[in-house]
């Protein structure tokens, strides 16, 4: 049997008792559950035409459009491609998916904010500088990521329906992250106002980049492309400035 049967072989008696285990933990909250979780999102990673990418994929698109309570395994699989047994050998359970689709969105912040600020400040630019060009950089991983603005929006507001440890093991350590590079900068910041800073700049990245059909109509269209676009980078960039002067 070659390597992509094996990948999508249902799963088991061996493989029920680890899916129950794994939804009991990411349920329990455990830390085991989340260990599980984040191996297979290195493997989906590792793979990104694999089957377990793909689910992960399709998860983040339908997640993003219904929200947790609406999505189903049945549709994430169907736009996968997959059977259902074969999501659950990859994924475990709907938990699962949920909380890696969340550590992946976060890591990739992550990551794309320590590539752009560690380059630059190695090149000693400005203090001002520095922020514009990450700043840029944000704005145009959500703006070219629209799922991402989704998510994010729906998890703020589901997030007392469903507790799978994505605000304690996912997005607090991420903020932890960017405050801990907002003092490197120098910014002079107290812990509350370094969250308050990080809370408005999420806020406005949000709101702006759910590109909604109100926002558009105020607009006069998409902040995702063209002309509109550079313009509202340019001010979520001199909004920034201004929070950070004050």
């Amino acid at each position: 049997m070659g390597a992509q049967a094996l990948e999508d072989a249902p799963a088991g008696p061996t493989q029920d008792l680890l899916t129950r285990r794994s939804l009991t933990g990411v349920v329990d909250r455990s830390k085991h559950s989340h260990v599980v979780s984040k191996t297979a999102l290195d493997k989906a990673r590792e793979a990104p035409g694999s089957t377990k990418a793909r689910i992960l994929s399709a998860a983040e698109e339908v997640f993003a459009s219904r929200g947790f309570p609406g999505a189903s395994t049945r549709e994430i699989a169907a736009r996968a491609g997959v059977n259902i047994s074969s999501l659950h050998y990859h994924w475990a359970s709907k938990e699962t998916l949920y909380f890696a689709v969340f550590r992946n969105i976060f890591d990739r912040l992550v990551a794309l904010v320590r590539d752009a600020l560690e380059p630059l400040q190695a090149q000693h630019q400005d203090r001002k500088a520095i922020i514009d060009q990450t700043m840029d950089r944000l704005f145009d991983f959500f703006a070219d990521n629209p799922n991402v603005p989704k998510l994010l929006v729906r998890r703020i507001v589901e997030n007392t329906d469903i507790d799978v440890g994505v605000e304690r093991d996912v997005l607090v350590p991420a903020w932890g992250v960017f405050s801990a590079w907002m003092k490197r900068l120098g910014q002079k910041l107290s812990d509350t106002d370094s969250r308050l800073f990080m809370l408005s700049v999420h806020s406005v990245l949000l709101i702006y980049l759910l590109d909604s059909q109100s926002y558009q109509s105020v607009l006069g269209g998409s902040v995702r492309s063209g002309p509109l676009r550079e313009q509202v980078r340019g001010h979520v960039r001199r909004l920034v400035q201004v929070l950070l002067a004050t």
